[in-house]
């Protein structure tokens, strides 16, 4: 008994060291040191981070302020590699790391129950975008050899590999290696991580022999770039920011961003005006695992250049704004944000969307079930006055726009609003 504790005390012994020469070699990085080696743990420093490093698998960054932010998605293969060596990632022992771990575990939980949930859907797309009807759109990642390859030979997760699609589109008329011209000619594209979190390296395949895509590795704005993306998914629009952007031309860029799970999608973006540092973009069809489908036809028309200039992108940007300035204000909507209709309709469809929305609200307001039972347009008018009252006034809520017009509606009927003088001429 007395031997097992003189164990257990001997362990948080060395693990408290451990974590105290893994603070230190932190700590002399700050004299211009630029990579620090601990026990098979590299700490490298690139300026306003540094990255953590275990047998040469990249798993965590440390932010300028000292915050470890820990990459899940390589635990399992760090995990794998430590218990050959009896060893656990407990063990070593760095500031918020178990946390990380019990939080890895929860989300993966939560990933084996979707992943039991999910249905394959009729896409409904044209007959020339389906000839590989016969494949389930869903396959399994272990049947893309190329890519378990690539993440064995780069130290990676298979799932943190991107490779693109040929057969789907990107936008109305192209797929990405007839969009992106110097993906045009390789059998294969892949994205893999480069050296830290904000990195990516674009891998050509030809002829069965791999290269890396060298004159396209070099990242625009630098590290967690100064960008933001509206992206374009189905209905939503989002605004999303980039780890890293690669340059396709002068006016489009690939964006790497990562999902909720912590994996990479890339993002095709185009410039909005000649402003570089907002685009719009729209994810890029993989060829297998995740996101495997082709956006809808209304995104892939509203991203593809023969329909929409930059200046046009720059018009839709103001719709978005107004759009949304409605919305913050309270104007009532039974989706989750600005939607690609009401940006790609004309201004005269989006009123007619929210004034079709208000007048159901109002209607339930007024417990009216059946819209038979009250005047025709009689709520569509109402909305319509309570919508022009938002337009001319930008600080106005949708409450009290609508108090607005119900005052109104009671002085039109002979009543007198609260506060209101009596007519001399009635006394």
């Amino acid at each position: 008994m007395e031997e097992n504790e003189s164990r257990k005390d001997l362990a948080k012994e060395e693990k408290k060291e451990f974590e105290e020469r893994i603070l230190e070699a932190i700590e002399n990085l700050k004299t211009g040191q630029t990579t620090i080696s601990v026990e098979g743990l590299e700490v490298t420093n690139y300026g306003n981070q540094c990255t953590l490093k275990l047998r040469g698998i990249t798993f965590g960054i440390i932010d300028k302020d000292g915050n470890f932010n820990y990459s899940k998605e390589n635990f399992k293969q760090i995990k794998e590699t430590l218990k050959d060596e009896g060893v656990t990632l407990e063990d070593l022992g760095l500031p918020d790391l178990e946390q990380a771990i019990d939080q890895e575990e929860k989300e993966n939980k939560e990933q084996e129950g979707k992943g039991n949930e999910i249905k394959t859907e009729d896409e409904g797309e044209e007959l020339d975008e389906e000839k590989d009807d016969d494949k389930p759109e869903l396959e399994d990642e272990s049947g893309d050899l190329e890519k378990e390859e690539l993440a064995k030979e780069y130290n990676v997760n298979s799932r943190q590999v991107v490779h693109f699609a040929k057969d789907k589109r990107v936008t109305e008329n192209e797929r990405f290696q007839g969009l992106v011209q110097w993906a045009d000619g390789y059998d294969d594209v892949y994205a893999v991580p480069g050296e830290d979190y904000y990195s990516y390296k674009f891998i050509g395949i030809k002829n069965g022999e791999k290269e890396e895509i060298e004159d396209r590795n070099e990242q625009v704005g630098g590290k967690n770039p100064d960008i933001t993306v509206k992206r374009i998914d189905g209905e939503k629009i989002t605004e999303v920011k980039p780890l890293s952007v690669y340059q396709v031309n002068s006016q489009e860029v690939i964006a790497m961003v990562k999902n909720e799970h912590g994996e990479p999608e890339a993002l095709y973006c185009r410039q909005e005006g000649g402003d570089k540092k907002t685009f719009w973009g729209t994810i890029i069809p993989e060829a297998n695992g995740k996101n495997v489908r082709q956006q809808s036809p209304e995104v892939r028309e509203l991203i593809d250049r023969r329909n929409n200039s930059g200046t046009d992108l720059s018009k839709k940007a103001d719709a978005l704004s107004r759009q949304a300035a409605l919305e913050e204000r309270g104007l009532p909507s039974q989706k989750e944000g600005v939607q690609v209709k009401e940006i790609e309709g004309s201004f005269e469809q989006n009123r007619s969307l929210n004034i079709e929305e208000i007048a159901e609200n109002l209607m339930k307001r007024d417990g009216i079930v059946d819209r038979a039972t009250v005047p025709p347009g009689y709520y569509e008018n109402k909305a319509d006055k309570v919508l022009k009252i938002m337009e001319s006034d930008q600080n106005i809520t949708y409450e009290n726009a609508v108090e607005q017009v119900e005052n109104q509606g009671e002085r039109e009927q002979g009543g007198r609003t609260p506060g209101e003088p009596r007519d001399k001429r009635g006394e």
